[in-house]
């Protein structure tokens, strides 16, 4: 009939023209231009209809009728047209009017009966007994709240008996068409024992049978084995006939065995004497729906994680910067006693003391690399090879009955991080682990190369990305506890068996060297944590180990001390002394700057990069270098939120370090600069 697409079939006759003509803007229903297709489409299947037939539309029940309708209406015709619900025939207002609404809300099935009594007044005035039998039915439209844009009426007089069957043929077909018409909605019709006795072309492409095999099927078919298992479809059928339509939510399955989320309503039908005829069922695909809802629960679940972690990040990288100088303080003064003593007993004391000295550093960097606000040295590497090269220490930290096994592909993309913090990461995942196996099992280190596209970011991250994951065969991790294994000082082991550092130090690292970390676990079956890693253009800097730390030559030149801690500088100076250079002392930047001007012999400024006032290390490092190019510059650091500013060119010491590192540093630092010096003075 030409009710599909953008093409509305355009009938003819009195009212075909009436509705052509009405101004629809001073209705509910405003400018036929901005009709929905449903109510198109109803209204041309209505017009073209030979029974009589009224379209009742939008929560006012907007009414439009055809030609044979209109007869019925008597004098009452054409004013009728457009009128709302509360402007109905005040002989049968009290029944059809609430009716109507009910069906438009879903509130109650779709109505039918046959010699239904009424009073009507005739196109003389005179008024007389009438029987009607009428149909009431929901009309879907996408575009409406509930899925409901109207109701269609048929109301066909059996006065006189004449042409009902006919009529009523002809009502049916075409309802059958407009039901037809719609395809974003399974609209099917049930016997009383959920047999499916009509099949809609909406029907078909949602569900994927056409209705040559599927009618005379139980409609719990669609159901999963799961919830047929359960009883829901007798469930839905019990709830229904109850009276009240059944609504709900859930996996559905089409002919090809996929499943699709849907919402479903089930209404009874019934006849003039209440008994239960049947039941309508409307279907629609909402999956899409839900993985738009899922999506953004899960960003929004993601964006909660990260403020937290956040937020804690502040917090811990604030403490272990005021830990890190009182680790210093500590260190520091335990090595220059240590220099001085000989009594065993003694130096075994201060041994201890060093010790627990160093293993406060290590939480200390812990926290730092969870706050993202460690000093990060990246190079460029081969992660096989490095691996390769870490192979002793990660077997190390497992037991004998662990087995270990490596298995990267070899086209793995090169990646740029700080070797040891890495090394580190992997080592805290290990003993993880090792932990979660007390009766052996596995741990398999692999991954590779993967994309991530913007249309399915990994957090806020998108692009070409080397995946490193540690996967065991342990106890695995409760669901309900997987969002916390990153927080500092959560452990889901026993007391003294973990200081809940590891994995915040294996988040930091993955986080501030541009990546991310993910963990999944099952209860049972074992836990993989994967470390996200950008893929790194440039040449790769080949796996060896560092030579042996030995205390460089001392010197004598004179160094300007920056430290805005008087205890760090006290102890700094101590060093520097003893190893038999000259101190000159400035606790901020400004200071500095004065002391450069009126002290001739200073040859190079060791500065701590976090400092009060307006100036930083970094910045006073590029002010010494603009004034006072011969002069060298060295910069420390246990913090370094500012780290991002500091170039290639300026030499960084972490803190807390030993005297040997602060010698060899200060002696390649200032042979440094007298070679450059050196070469500018020859170019002159």
């Amino acid at each position: 009939m030409g009710t599909r697409g953008n093409s509305v079939f355009q009938p003819e006759g009195e009212m075909a023209e009436r509705v052509r003509q009405f101004d629809w803007r001073r209705t509910p229903l405003g400018d036929r231009k901005n009709w929905s297709d449903a109510l198109k489409q109803s209204v041309a299947i209505v017009l073209a209809s030979g029974a009589p037939t009224a379209l009742r539309w939008g929560p006012e029940l907007v009414r439009i009728y055809n030609d044979a309708y209109g007869a019925i209406l008597g004098n009452r015709h054409p004013a009728a047209l457009g009128k709302p619900r509360s402007e109905e025939w005040p002989e049968i207002i009290e029944e059809i009017g609430p009716l109507c609404a009910a069906i438009l809300s879903g509130e109650r099935s779709p109505f039918f009966a046959e010699n239904r009594q009424w009073h009507v007044r005739r196109r003389d005035d005179r008024v007389e007994e009438a029987r009607f039998t009428v149909s009431c039915s929901p009309v879907p439209d996408r575009t409406a709240p509930n899925g409901i844009g109207g109701v269609l009426v048929t109301l066909i007089e059996t006065t006189g008996q004449h042409h009902v069957q006919t009529a009523l043929r002809e009502s049916e077909l075409h309802f059958r068409l407009l039901v037809d018409a719609v395809v974003d909605y399974a609209i099917y019709m049930l016997d009383p024992h959920g047999i499916i006795s009509s099949w809609n072309s909406g029907a078909q492409r949602i569900k994927g049978y056409r209705e040559a095999e599927i009618l005379g099927q139980h409609f719990s078919r669609f159901y999963t084995p799961e919830d047929r298992a359960a009883g829901v479809p007798e469930r839905a059928l019990a709830q229904a006939a109850g009276g009240a339509p059944y609504r709900a939510e859930g996996w559905r399955v089409r002919k090809d065995g996929s499943n699709f989320w849907a919402s479903v309503t089930l209404s009874a039908i019934r006849d003039e004497t209440g008994k239960l005829v049947g039941f309508a069922k409307v279907t629609r695909d909402i999956t899409e729906r839900r993985q738009s809802q899922e999506s953004l629960r899960r960003a929004q679940e993601r964006l909660a994680q990260s403020q937290k972690l956040e937020m804690l990040g502040q917090l811990t990288g604030a403490i272990a910067h005021d830990f890190n100088n009182m680790l210093m303080v500590v260190g520091a003064n335990t090595q220059l006693v240590k220099r001085r003593m000989v009594d065993p007993p003694s130096l075994r004391a201060v041994e201890a003391i060093e010790h627990a000295a160093s293993r406060g550093e290590t939480l200390t960097r812990r926290l730092l690399t969870f706050s993202r606000r460690q000093t990060l040295n990246p190079i460029v590497i081969d992660i096989r090879e490095r691996l390769a090269a870490s192979r002793a220490v990660l077997s190390s930290s497992a037991r004998e009955d662990i087995e270990l096994v490596f298995d990267l592909p070899q086209q793995t993309w090169p990646v740029l991080v700080d070797v040891p913090e890495l090394e580190l990461a992997l080592v805290n995942i290990v003993i993880n682990a090792r932990d979660a196996m007390p009766e052996g099992g596995t741990i398999r280190i692999g991954g590779g190369n993967v994309h991530v596209s913007p249309d399915d970011p990994l957090d806020d991250l998108t692009g070409d990305f080397v995946a490193l994951s540690v996967t065991d065969t342990g106890s695995g991790i409760d669901p309900e506890l997987l969002p916390r294994v990153f927080e500092p000082f959560f452990t889901t082991k026993g007391p003294d068996k973990g200081t809940g550092l590891g994995l915040s130090q294996v988040y930091g690292f993955a986080r501030q060297s541009n990546g991310t970390v993910r963990v999944t676990s099952n209860p049972g079956e074992g836990t993989t944590v994967t470390i996200y890693l950008p893929r790194a253009a440039g040449s790769v800097v080949g796996a060896s180990r560092p030579p042996p730390e030995v205390e460089g030559r001392s010197g004598t030149e004179r160094i300007l001390l920056v430290e805005d801690n008087p205890e760090v500088q006290e102890v700094t100076a101590a060093f520097l002394e003893e190893l038999g250079y000259r101190v000159s002392l400035a606790d901020n930047a400004d200071a500095a700057l004065v002391l450069l001007a009126a002290e001739q012999d200073i040859r190079l400024v060791f500065s701590d990069i976090v400092m009060p006032g307006a100036m930083n290390g970094v910045a006073l490092a590029r002010r010494v270098r603009s004034a006072y190019p011969h002069i060298a510059v060295l910069l420390t650091t246990g913090y370094a939120p500012q780290q991002e500013l500091i170039d290639d060119t300026l030499a960084v010491l972490r803190k807390p370090y030993r005297l040997s590192t602060l010698s060899s540093t200060l002696r390649a630092t200032l042979d440094r600069a007298r070679a450059a010096n050196d070469r500018r003075l020859a170019s002159d």
